[in-house]
């Protein structure tokens, strides 16, 4: 028997109706269903109450009765949930529809066990502790992107994941931070996606939205409902919308007549962060590569850089200059700044001294306008960078953007980029207001 099979014959509990509810033959639920089947590796974005978790739930036991021998485990944000969760699979099996002799089973708060089939499911909270040392044949991971110690967690059971474990995360987005987010943008292919909108629910009706949407704000909604990774509220660049500012295509910089070439680096505290711009004959800027490291020094620093620019064939002669950190012209402890080694290096290098935030302005300006110009769009594969503009979020003070050593070191790259342009460093930007992170 196949999974969307087996599918077919569980029943589900729904508060609103008193006897069991048979599986929603939907469409999107059989594509789940189907995916589950045919992938090894897959991550679900979904909107919420999509009945996704009942699926993860028949898909764990399935494999529990004909996968042989072996543990199936499911892991949830908290001990409630991690209960509720066995609470699902046991309904399901003693609902089922089935042909076949029911298998003897045991069951607790935390586990059921098939002993003669030897499989168990097993339902864990949120903790390294609990999942490390586990080797499960099947591993179905419940709202990941709000799971506390997530780091932890992937890299306790990454290793039986690797080995040819069946994995199945799920979850809500929850901002551009985390295991989830960093998988689901992941590029390699390692895993599958499946994103589940809430308007392919044959039952949510425009009465339903209008009644889901009261008191959330359009931040909220976005994240809820939407499917957006975007960060709370305070975005220092809120303006900044991959449908509009994400190139469709790949871009190959160089084949524009009268544009100019731009680099931008921020030296970062062994994180440094550089970004390669094109400024085309109207004023507009596109970002085409990207550059992010860990605990670099300035020679690996060069040498990085060096590959990118072979990657698009430049050489340091088609550059206008590469902007950069002021606090890099300070002298070391050596006595050479990393601006006087660049320099020496053949960098034509640019920078000057300037507050934050007519420098954010300036980057705001160039999203978009007063009049709804947009003026800088951003290559597909500078992925670091986009999470960057959906992160970086206003401190406490709302004053100034946060340190927060994740999205910060693009974000300063990019903004010494932009005022050291030579029709932005005269100008004085004004501030516009701002009230709990928003502009007027």
């Amino acid at each position: 028997m196949t999974f969307p099979d087996f599918l077919q014959t569980l029943r589900t509990w729904d508060p609103q109706q008193i006897q069991p509810r048979e599986f929603p033959n939907w469409e999107y639920v059989i594509q789940l269903a189907n995916d589950l089947e045919s992938s090894d590796r897959l991550l679900v974005v979904k909107s919420r109450q999509m009945m996704v978790t009942w699926v993860g739930c028949a898909f764990i036991l399935f494999r529990a009765l004909t996968d042989g021998p072996g543990v199936h485990l499911v892991i949830s944000k908290e001990e409630r949930s991690a209960k509720e969760m066995i609470d699902r699979i046991r309904f399901l099996y003693e609902h089922s529809q089935r042909d076949t002799e029911a298998q003897e089973f045991k069951a607790s708060k935390t586990e059921i066990t098939f002993p003669q089939l030897e499989s168990r499911i097993v339902s864990l909270p949120a903790a390294p502790y609990a999942v490390r040392g586990q080797s499960p044949r099947t591993l179905f991971w419940d709202e990941m992107a709000f799971t506390p110690n997530d780091e932890e967690i992937w890299a306790a059971v990454k290793p039986a994941v690797d080995a040819g474990g069946r994995f199945f995360g799920v979850s809500t987005p929850n901002g551009p931070l985390g295991v989830f987010y960093n998988l689901i943008h992941d590029n390699s292919g390692r895993f599958s996606v499946n994103r589940i909108h809430y308007d392919e629910n044959p039952e949510r009706s425009s009465e339903w939205e209008l009644k889901a949407k009261a008191g959330l704000s359009d931040a909220c909604w976005r994240r809820e409902q939407e499917l957006s990774f975007e960060g709370a509220e305070g975005r220092v660049y809120d303006q900044f919308d991959p449908e509009i500012h994400l190139l469709k295509e790949e871009y190959m910089p160089g084949q524009c007549s009268r544009s100019r070439l731009f680099r931008s680096i921020d030296f970062g505290y062994r994180r440094p962060a550089v970004i390669w711009a094109e400024e085309l004959e109207d004023g507009s800027l596109i970002i085409f590569a990207e550059l992010q490291g860990n605990k670099w020094g300035l020679r690996t620093l060069m040498e990085r850089i060096y590959e990118i620019d072979q990657r698009f064939g430049l050489s340091e002669r088609d550059f206008t200059w590469t902007a950069c950190d002021p606090a890099g012209a300070a002298n070391s402890d050596f006595g050479i700044s990393s601006v006087d080694k660049l320099g020496e290096a053949g960098y034509k290098l640019e920078y000057r001294t300037s507050n934050i935030n007519p420098g954010v302005e300036t980057v705001r300006a160039l999203l978009q306008d007063a009049s709804g110009t947009v003026s800088l769009h951003v290559d597909p594969r500078c992925t670091r960078l986009h999470t960057a503009f959906e992160g970086y979020a206003w401190d406490d003070s709302g004053d100034l953007p946060r340190k927060d050593g994740e999205h910060d070191h693009l974000m300063d790259a990019l903004r010494y980029l932009v005022i050291n342009l030579p029709r932005f460093k005269n100008v004085k930007a004004t501030l516009s207001p701002r009230i709990d992170g928003m502009h007027f």
